[in-house]
């Protein structure tokens, strides 16, 4: 039975940055595909692909204070080291 279920600090923070890159690109690229060129809502869709990178970036600079992983996870993975592998009462 596996007692340490948390993810590494390094990996926690690739995976939310990551996760933020691949989000603010994917509506950047549908934002490119469905505005004519020239448009505002097609500049900002350029705006928000360059800055996905640096904000993905920040996202996982400061995931050890705002976690989008562990929010998709919800609490499978995440119990505390000091309850030795017993389950925390819920609330």
């Amino acid at each position: 039975m596996i007692r340490n279920r948390h993810l590494p600090q390094w990996l926690h923070r690739v995976a939310s940055g990551a996760l933020v890159m691949a989000v603010l690109g994917s509506v950047a690229s549908e934002g490119l595909r469905r505005f004519e060129p020239g448009g505002w809502l097609h500049f900002v869709s350029r705006l928000l692909l360059w800055g996905s990178v640096p904000i993905g970036l920040v996202s996982a600079w400061v995931a050890h204070r705002f976690s989008i992983v562990e929010g998709c996870a919800g609490e499978a993975g995440y119990e505390d080291l000091e309850n030795d592998g017993q389950r925390r009462p819920p609330g």
